[in-house]
């Protein structure tokens, strides 16, 4: 039994550890706990992080698209005034 089990248990037989010994193994899994809070957070993070990456490519591409158009709006309106020309 590691001290983090034996510091779970209630102890009153004589050959049960030292209070410094269940002390060390509180701590333990206090500092656990705290490394799985800390393992949400980092992941929270880095969904995060990933989102904004993703945000940012589709404004590119909303801007290249608006763009495109209003290219291709220019193209059309060319196109018709060559056409009133021609006929």
């Amino acid at each position: 039994m590691n001290l983090r089990e034996a510091s779970r248990l209630e102890y009153s037989a004589p050959e049960s550890p030292r209070i410094e010994q269940l002390y060390l193994g509180s701590l333990q899994r206090i500092a656990d706990a705290t490394e799985l809070m800390a393992k949400r957070y980092d992941e929270l993070l880095r969904d995060r992080d990933s989102w904004k990456i993703r945000a940012k490519d589709e404004i590119a591409a909303c801007k290249r698209l608006l763009k495109s158009n209003a290219a291709l709006q220019g193209v059309i309106t060319k196109m018709k005034k060559a056409r009133t020309e021609t006929a």
